[in-house]
């Protein structure tokens, strides 16, 4: 997460600000750990199953939240060089999230193929398979414009941040679906709880600038597209007709 170097004015009159996102993004990084850590506990079967695609994804997107954690700090103490620098690196983990997420899919895709849960010549088999591939696909999808928005706003601190923690919010569901399925919570509880994300920023928002700022919007207009298309165009039998012979090679 790159950030511009601000004036020392503009840094001491956000301390709230400093403080909000700090307290924001741990209690993201606690849900999506808590959610791995839960499944662990409870399915220590699941560790030793562990491919190395889903291993290098985990730890690259692991390192991605602490190392939100850590820009976000360093942007409280004023160092922006340091925030700068490591921000240049995270390019890095972001590419190699991106790589890691749609190719650990396409990996779990085929094994539960070969359980019979997805597959190709069953429609029904399609239509979860479906959903699932584009879920998947659209989450890394829109993870990635929500980075480049933060990168792209890098002058702007307060459009800046908000892209960065979306894109944080946007990762939740490898978590979150883990914790919601282990607890026996309905299906739409994982997009509830992320509703009830957004609109604690949403009320930060306006609690400080009696406004949205736009960049909150637009994350949530993103959130919104992902959810709309989980329980619409991915749920359709002719978008899984077309995706799963594609995923599975035919």
């Amino acid at each position: 997460m790159e950030s511009s170097i601000v004036s020392n004015k503009s840094a001491a009159v956000s301390p709230l600000d400093n403080r909000f996102f700090g307290v924001f993004a741990l209690a993201i990084t606690v849900v999506v750990f808590g959610g791995f850590a839960l499944n662990w506990t409870n399915n220590p079967n699941n560790i030793a199953r562990i491919s190395l695609w889903t291993g290098l994804h985990g730890a690259m997107s692991a390192a991605w939240y602490v190392l939100l954690l850590n820009q976000i700090r360093l942007s409280a103490a004023g160092k922006y060089a340091s925030h700068k620098i490591i921000g240049t690196l995270s390019v890095i983990l972001v590419i190699g999230i991106l790589i890691t997420g749609p190719v650990m899919a396409v990996e779990f895709y085929q094994r539960m193929a070969c359980f019979g849960v997805f597959g190709v010549d069953d429609a029904q088999a399609r239509l979860r398979a479906g959903g699932f591939l584009g879920g998947a696909f659209l989450q890394w999808t829109l993870f990635a414009v929500l980075y480049v928005l933060g990168v792209l706003s890098v002058k702007q601190p307060a459009h800046h941040k908000r892209f960065m923690i979306a894109a944080a919010i946007q990762m939740m569901p490898e978590g979150l679906n883990r914790a919601v399925h282990l607890l026996a919570l309905p299906g739409y509880s994982m997009f509830v709880i992320m509703f009830m994300v957004y609109a604690t920023l949403m009320m930060y928002d306006w609690k400080t600038t009696k406004r949205l700022h736009g960049s909150t919007l637009l994350s949530f207009a993103l959130f919104c597209l992902l959810a709309l298309a989980m329980h619409t165009v991915f749920k359709w039998q002719a978008w899984a007709d077309w995706i799963v012979p594609v995923v599975h090679g035919q």
